[in-house]
């Protein structure tokens, strides 16, 4: 898209937004049911059959419309409204990472407008976030929750990191004393402490539960150098997952900030990483690798085998162009940013034993 058209819709956005937050938030959040999950215009599973279904494909959200209750939705309003025109904004630009509290609420950043979009499926509201205070905010890759609800965002462009309340009220700034230099991916373990990496700084900055500043990773037992450091997953044992972009690698280090090992290397065969993004464990350890050049996400056991790959290049339900992030809820939905798609696709990991 040109830079002016670019350049419009995020004024526009910004106009939008203004409004969208006074008149679509407020409400209480509702729990979206299970059942509600699944689009049944969909039905895709991996491996097909007669394999066993490990991962079921949800529902592929695409913009505010996916979301909202009216055929044309409160959003396409009110820009149609302020623009003096009949287009609509199509939502997403470049959706990045998401984060989200499991029950229908989630947050995708998305850094080529500048903007948070906060979608609440239960109560079929879109609302976003667009500045912190006074200040607009630049290019939001990394997204995070903690256990209160708070919401902090990394910006890569203004080297920061925001926290804001459940309402997406501002609260302050990570203070990393003059560390940051090009904030991504951000992670939050059981006990609260903050994980950040930074592309730039080649560095994880480690944040306490009350946002202080702690320490760096890695340590003096990591005897190699990271190279743009980009997305972070913890899993249950707080176990920290980082996606060493340019070493075409996973790090994997413990709870107390030992590097334990590394996972892959650069390659086009299964297993390998052509353009490593995000990273996601699920509620029984496997780690899921988003390889961004192939549109698919690998999955890995704990030993670091392959069992499992989803998707492919493609613009179809289920097909992913250029991914970014992906993310894991405690009832293991899957979440990816589709990114050169502009949208988001829901996945879910079938354990034994489920309804298939």
């Amino acid at each position: 898209m040109h830079d002016g058209t670019l350049k419009f819709y995020r004024r526009s956005l910004i106009a939008v937004a203004g409004l969208a937050v006074v008149m679509l938030s407020g409400c209480a959040s509702a729990r979206l049911e299970a059942s509600a999950w699944q689009d049944k215009s969909v039905d895709m599973v991996w491996p097909k059959a007669p394999e066993k279904a490990r991962v079921r494909l949800l529902r592929v959200i695409d913009g505010p419309n996916s979301v909202l209750k009216s055929e044309k939705g409160m959003f396409g309003r009110i820009f149609e409204y302020l623009s003096g025109d009949n287009s609509e904004y199509p939502g997403f630009f470049t959706p990045h990472c998401m984060a989200t509290d499991g029950g229908g609420t989630i947050y995708i950043a998305d850094p080529s407008l500048g903007v948070v979009h906060k979608y609440d499926l239960a109560a079929h509201e879109v609302s976003y976030i667009f500045q912190a205070d006074s200040k607009k905010l630049g290019s939001p890759v990394g997204v995070a929750l903690d256990n209160s609800g708070n919401l902090y965002v990394s910006d890569a462009q203004l080297a920061t990191v925001f926290k804001f309340d459940s309402k997406l009220r501002l609260i302050s700034e990570l203070d990393s004393q003059g560390r940051f230099r090009r904030p991504a991916g951000i992670a939050i373990t059981s006990k609260g402490t903050k994980i950040v990496a930074d592309m730039s700084a080649n560095k994880l900055f480690l944040f306490s539960a009350d946002d202080s500043f702690l320490s760096e990773l890695p340590g003096s037992d990591f005897t190699e150098v990271l190279n743009m450091p980009s997305y972070v997953a913890i899993d249950k044992d707080d176990f920290v997952y980082v996606t060493d972009a340019m070493n075409f690698t996973i790090r994997v280090f413990d709870a107390q900030g030992k590097y334990v090992r590394s996972l892959g290397q650069v390659g086009d065969s299964p297993g390998s990483f052509a353009r490593p993004k995000g990273v996601a464990v699920d509620s029984e350890g496997h780690l899921y690798v988003l390889d961004a050049i192939f549109g698919i996400f690998q999955i890995f056991n704990k030993q670091g085998q392959l069992l499992l790959y989803v998707g492919q290049e493609g613009v179809r339900p289920g097909e992913m162009m250029l991914p970014s992030g992906i993310f894991i809820d405690k009832d293991d939905r899957i979440y990816v940013a589709d990114t050169f798609n502009h949208r988001l696709q829901v996945f879910q990991y079938l354990k034994e034993g489920e309804v298939k």
